[in-house]
């Protein structure tokens, strides 16, 4: 491999084709109960701290999008060993969800979604 693919390969995410770059964040703002997924890049959004046992930090907030005229945040501070693997979490304004509850919440608020645009339809038919 010539000297411009390994710096190439670099700024991909290295030789295993960045499949671990991105860390995924799952959390449930307790306002609007409305289900948020966010992403920390495992190379760019990391800071080195120095922790008995954390070797990097990063804080993300994830905001809703209002669709229920509800508008929030929800702050996450993630801690990471030297082989970046997660070690704890913190949520402020929210909960933190697993993939697959987060999957299961995205389900029922887009259920209420669906529920309380047919309730304001049938409001406007009845004023009409």
């Amino acid at each position: 491999m010539n000297f411009l693919q390994r710096i190439a390969q670099l700024f991909r995410g290295g030789a295993g084709g960045g499949g671990d770059r991105h860390f995924p964040i799952y959390v449930m703002s307790r306002r609007c109960r409305e289900p948020l997924a966010g992403q920390v890049d495992m190379l760019n959004e990391l800071s080195v701290v120095e922790e008995d046992d954390a070797a990097y930090y990063t804080r993300k907030v994830l905001h809703t999008a209002g669709q229920q005229r509800c508008f929030d945040q929800v702050e996450v501070l993630l801690w990471f060993d030297g082989n970046k693997q997660l070690l704890r979490q913190e949520v402020w304004g929210g909960s933190w969800l697993e993939a697959d509850a987060y999957a299961s919440a995205v389900a029922e608020f887009q259920a209420r979604l669906a529920a309380a645009a047919e309730e304001s339809e049938g409001e406007e038919s009845s004023v009409k």
